[in-house]
């Protein structure tokens, strides 16, 4: 089985064609894709498939790829409709989904689904808002809740604060999980972030993804593999471009980008079907 987990980010807006905009995007990919006779599936259902012999609902062609969806940051954007200075309003990530269900049927695609990747820390959300995003109070969290019980979207874990740089240093370096090294690092951003998800949407987050993709030899092959009783994940991903089977390193999935991997629904198709 091919699989292919897809990466997008709502607040990558530069533009409004699908090179410089991952809403463009997502609404041309979702066309693509359902054309190729690939089919969509959950992020959980993939892994339970690939790792733990779980099954797995499709209903596309049996020699098409599985792919899924996962939007990164957890920006307002992934979920609301809302203006992108110097661009005009931008359709939130989940109504471009509703959008193609309204299009094509429920059954077109019953496994359909993304998982947006959020950062637990409302302090750290409201530095990262101001300094490197909008400055608009775009990263909210009252919209998780809904998400979370949405049959179109999940919450996933992306850390406690993101290990940002925007953010004072304070136990170790900032600027990616190269540096999260210790059992009490790992506890701080994965667990406590977890813990914080799961009282805002009342189910605890299941998959983790590393900011910026990156990950210590630490975080990824000892305290995953080795403390799954706290952190309860069911895999970690990671932003290495390439196709996921049950060979790949469950702590450290890789996932193919938008903007950096293909810039158009025929790049995409052309990643697909290597």
């Amino acid at each position: 089985m091919k699989a292919a987990i897809l990466t997008y980010h709502s607040q990558n807006i530069a533009g409004n064609d699908t090179a410089n905009n991952d809403h463009q995007a997502l609404a041309a990919d979702l066309q693509a894709v359902h054309s190729a006779g690939c089919h969509f599936v959950s992020l959980q259902s993939l892994v339970s498939k690939l790792f733990d012999g779980g099954a797995m609902e499709t209903g596309g062609k049996a020699d098409q790829p599985v792919v899924c969806l996962t939007f990164d940051d957890g920006c307002d954007f992934d979920v609301r409709t809302l203006e992108f200075a110097g661009f005009g309003m931008q359709p939130g990530f989940l109504s471009i989904l509703e959008d193609f269900i309204q299009q094509h049927g429920s059954q077109a695609q019953p496994g359909l689904h993304a998982t947006s990747f959020v950062i637990a820390s409302p302090a750290a959300r409201q530095i990262i808002d101001q300094r490197s995003l909008f400055g608009q109070g775009h990263m909210s969290d009252d919209w998780w809740n809904a998400a979370a019980n949405h049959p179109l979207l999940s919450i996933g874990n992306h850390g406690w604060d993101h290990n940002h740089p925007d953010l004072a240093i304070e136990h170790y370096p900032r600027g990616g999980f190269t540096a999260i090294r210790t059992i009490e690092h790992c506890r701080q951003q994965v667990v406590q972030a977890s813990e914080f998800i799961r009282d805002k949407t009342g189910q605890w987050p299941q998959i983790f993804a590393y900011p910026f993709g990156e990950s210590s030899d630490y975080i990824r092959d000892v305290f995953f593999p080795e403390y799954g009783r706290e952190h309860r994940c069911l895999a970690a991903l990671g932003t290495r471009p390439g196709l996921v089977s049950a060979r790949s390193n469950r702590w450290d999935l890789p996932r193919f980008v938008c903007g950096r991997d293909w810039s158009s629904p025929a790049e995409l198709m052309a990643i697909l079907r290597n």
